[in-house]
């Protein structure tokens, strides 16, 4: 599958902020094959072809940088880095360890109001009818769950995993659909009884599911190769968000 043309890449940015359309642009790119590791990237002509300033491209680069996927070098340009499983593992594991942290959280305090928001959104989620409309609506039960219970600096690292990590779910989404609309619901349900321990878990699940399906689809598409360190146990990540909650 080929990577956005500028022009669908332009349409794009009148939806979303300019700099996290070009980071989706080259993203799509990357998991086209079309840019590969040690690829130098034009800032000048990615900006002319997508109709933009300089600014928003180096906004994307700098978000890709803390994916790990671009390296910025001092007076020699940006360049794709090396890429691989490992990459696409870590960022899925700690985007799933703060998630289930926030998640964790929202069920042990039972908030009314917040738990009013979120039986709003998880209905909205059931009633999605396409891919997309899942996913706008997924992402929007999250963002409340994180909302909810989130410091200013935990809010901050969260939105740092705006690159790879919703990119990546789009190349599977489609296959995975049921099974994420079950882990959702599993996450939701947990929340409203009051069970931190299986919200987590549920929100782990989730999480690993899709960083698996991605970096198996990745794999099918020759982006990534065959090398595997193997992902992070289920157990392992809830030990780690067991440490951070201090039990």
């Amino acid at each position: 599958m080929a990577g956005l043309t500028p022009a669908e890449a332009r349409s794009r940015l009148v939806r979303i902020k300019t700099s996290d359309a070009v980071a989706d642009h080259i993203l799509d790119l990357l998991f086209a094959g079309e840019l590969r590791a040690g690829d130098r990237i034009d800032i000048d002509g990615m900006a002319e072809g997508l109709g933009v300033s300089r600014a928003p491209v180096r906004e994307a680069l700098v978000m890709l940088e803390r994916d790990g996927l671009v390296e910025i070098r001092y007076h020699r340009g940006a360049f794709v880095a090396g890429f691989d499983a490992t990459a696409v593992r870590e960022s899925f594991e700690l985007y799933a360890l703060l998630s289930a942290l926030t998640s964790r959280r929202v069920a042990a305090r039972r908030d009314e109001a917040v738990l009013a928001g979120l039986r709003a959104a998880i209905a909205d989620v059931e009633a999605a009818g396409s891919v997309e409309e899942f996913e706008e609506r997924a992402r929007e039960y999250r963002r409340l769950v994180n909302v909810a219970v989130a410091g200013s600096r935990l809010r901050a690292v969260l939105r740092t995993f705006g690159g790879l990590v919703p990119a990546a779910s789009r190349l599977s989404m489609p296959r995975s659909l049921d099974d994420e609309r079950r882990l959702l619901r599993a996450e939701h349900e947990a929340i409203e009884r009051g069970d931190p321990d299986a919200a987590a878990a549920a929100v782990v699940d989730h999480i690993g599911m899709l960083g698996e399906l991605a970096v198996h689809t990745l794999r099918q598409r020759g982006v990534i190769g065959d090398e595997d360190s193997g992902g992070a146990p289920r157990s392992d990540a809830l030990r780690a968000l067991a440490a951070l909650e201090g039990r």
